[in-house]
């Protein structure tokens, strides 16, 4: 819609927004610091067609004088966000969970991802819901919230500086993604799991490996970060994680009588493999 002519209204007409791919995203702040830039990106969303902001662990008062003053007609938006300890626990409803970074970690987290390739990303791949996960203004995302992510962002910079001010980044980041032209729509391809529910397959996974003593020669510590990262590469329905699942309770069933809850024993307590008796050739 073209900008309205001087000395009109600003407000958009009643009429529908029009849909971006912003349209299933939320935006997520981690330990925001200024409640000058809550209120700026509240307004932001207000501008680009998110209607869904969530906080973790801000560091500022989000209800003050200065944070109402900078969220003008995202008032509410910003006032009724709901605040979480994590950013796992905040983004559980999410099938796509997208992280951002002044930084180049490639080396760390693999290749980084285009802002503008994002529509692309879920037309290949739909979730119901994504996350667009912000750090704070001092030094962003540590190492292991980005790890809590599938993927992630890095906005070029053409100067000394290689990090933008965290309400610019939001303002680069949501209009890019919001104007970014996306391929047509890929049909009969179904949304992605929720992030909660590949997280308990992961833990079952990872629980069912200890079982049976995989990791006598692999150190868990290494292993589960890039088992978490090869997980978020893959587009996981609800239906390939019950079936995922289930093949990891039968084999507990088979090898230890049981179908396993994921839970792990007590010490001294944990149940050895059944002994079967070779096939008859």
């Amino acid at each position: 819609m073209a900008n309205p002519p001087p000395g009109a209204r600003t407000d958009r007409p009643a009429t529908p927004p029009p849909s971006t791919a912003l349209t299933n995203a939320c935006v997520v702040l981690v330990r925001t610091q200024g409640p000058v830039n809550l209120g700026m990106i509240a307004r932001l969303c207000g501008n680009l067609g998110v209607t869904d902001l969530r906080l973790v662990a801000p560091a500022c008062e989000v209800n003050c004088d200065q944070s109402r003053m900078f969220s003008t007609h995202s008032k509410d938006l910003l006032l009724n966000a709901p605040v979480y300890p994590t950013i796992e626990e905040a983004t559980q409803d999410c099938g796509l969970v997208i992280g951002t970074s002044g930084d180049f970690r490639n080396n760390e987290l693999g290749l980084h991802t285009r802002a503008e390739k994002v529509p692309e990303i879920l037309a290949r791949h739909p979730v119901a819901k994504f996350a667009l996960v912000f750090g704070n203004e001092a030094d962003g995302l540590t190492d292991s919230e980005l790890r809590a992510c599938q993927r992630w962002i890095h906005l070029d910079t053409f100067g000394h500086n290689i990090s933008y001010n965290l309400s610019n980044a939001v303002a680069i980041t949501l209009y890019v993604i919001a104007t970014a032209s996306a391929p047509p729509e890929v049909l009969d391809v179904p949304p992605a799991a929720p992030l909660a529910h590949v997280s308990k397959l992961e833990e079952y996974w990872f629980a069912t490996l200890e079982r049976f003593h995989y990791f006598r020669r692999t150190d868990p510590t290494i292993f589960r970060p890039l088992f978490r990262k090869f997980l978020g590469r893959q587009h996981l329905t609800d239906h390939d994680v019950q079936i995922f699942r289930g093949m990891l309770a039968q084999f507990n069933l088979i090898a230890f009588n049981d179908r396993f809850d994921g839970k792990p024993p007590k010490r001294g307590g944990e149940r050895q493999p059944v002994e079967r008796p070779a096939p008859e050739e």
